[in-house]
């Protein structure tokens, strides 16, 4: 068996829901007694390298995703008060990341950590390694149009993604030896195959919402899914074909381009270990099925640890 005896640097990336693969691929890096001596993260990424960073462990971090439901993002995503620069001004998510980490200095982690933001005004990307742990993971999560820009240091920052969705170099930088990256960027064309395929018609029985709750997972289900009536089978039944809605067209959009970016990257800045979770099945707001997509984590990481026979 090999030994990593070169300082060990953990890079998360970005991936929204998907990225809680992350927290899989931590659990396993514990168990085989793998520490990193870095931790650098890209948007939902770095919400999970900070929280490393500062001591949670990826037992607590697996509890609080796996008991994450449909109200509580609720919660976090309902804006205090409408934004013009986005949709939500994201005062509820500092509030849900104090509340998980506390008010930290990056300076003061046991683990050195970086995270990545993006300056909305110069397209440059940002390495965030000092200063507030909240603002800088605020920062780096700030999906453009979603969230509100972050002013930090003079700088109006959004999502890390957006230039450095998967930040390898900036883990060299930090005198990195052997780096372990973890990929959780979907496949470009795996939802309009699911799409096209025709699986994703079905029945529906018009109903009217009874909370608040059912009326928010139709709301998103409605923006990720145009449907486009077909046979109608009863009274209060009818057959739906489901086409792109909005939020789909702007998901596969930036996932186009993050694509790119991504290819590009890894080509100018390869990891040691690439471990890529098969998390494409998975949505961008899936985040009530982390039990599911932690165990893609913890599969990937046990293939690509065993493969290298690095533990």
């Amino acid at each position: 068996m090999e030994n990593i005896d070169k300082k060990i640097a953990l890079v998360l990336g970005s991936g929204a829901a998907r990225s809680l693969a992350h927290i899989g691929v931590l659990k396993v890096l514990e168990e085989a007694q793998i520490k990193p001596e870095i931790v650098v993260g890209t948007s939902m990424g770095a919400l999970i390298a900070g929280g490393y960073a500062a001591g949670l462990s990826a037992k607590e971090m697996e509890d609080i995703a796996c008991k994450t439901n449909w109200l509580r993002v609720a919660q976090l995503l309902m804006p205090r008060k409408l934004q013009r620069d986005g949709l939500i001004d994201g005062v509820r998510i500092e509030e849900f990341i104090i509340a998980l980490l506390g008010e930290q200095k990056i300076e003061n982690l046991n683990i050195p950590f970086a995270a990545v933001a993006t300056d909305l005004l110069t397209g440059e990307e940002v390495i965030l390694q000092s200063g507030s742990l909240v603002k800088a993971i605020r920062a780096s999560i700030s999906l453009p149009f979603l969230f509100s820009p972050v002013k930090i240091n003079g700088q109006l920052l959004v999502d890390g993604a957006v230039t450095n969705p998967l930040p390898i170099n900036v883990a060299r930088e930090m005198g990195g030896k052997f780096v372990i990256a973890v990929q959780t960027t979907p496949a470009i064309d795996y939802h309009i195959r699911q799409l096209n395929s025709g699986a994703m018609t079905t029945n529906r029985v018009k109903k009217a919402a009874k909370s608040a709750n059912t009326f928010l997972k139709r709301f998103l289900k409605y923006l990720n899914n145009g449907f486009t009536k077909g046979q109608k089978l009863s009274q209060d039944e009818t057959q739906l074909s489901v086409t792109p809605g909005l939020r789909h067209n702007a998901m596969q959009a930036a996932t186009i381009m993050e694509n790119m970016l991504l290819y590009y990257r890894l080509k100018d800045n390869p990891a040691d270990l690439l471990i890529k979770p098969g998390v494409d099945s998975f949505g961008f707001f899936n985040f009530t099925q982390g039990k599911e997509i932690i165990q893609a984590g913890e599969m990937a990481a046990l293939k690509a640890i065993k493969e290298l026979s690095i533990c």
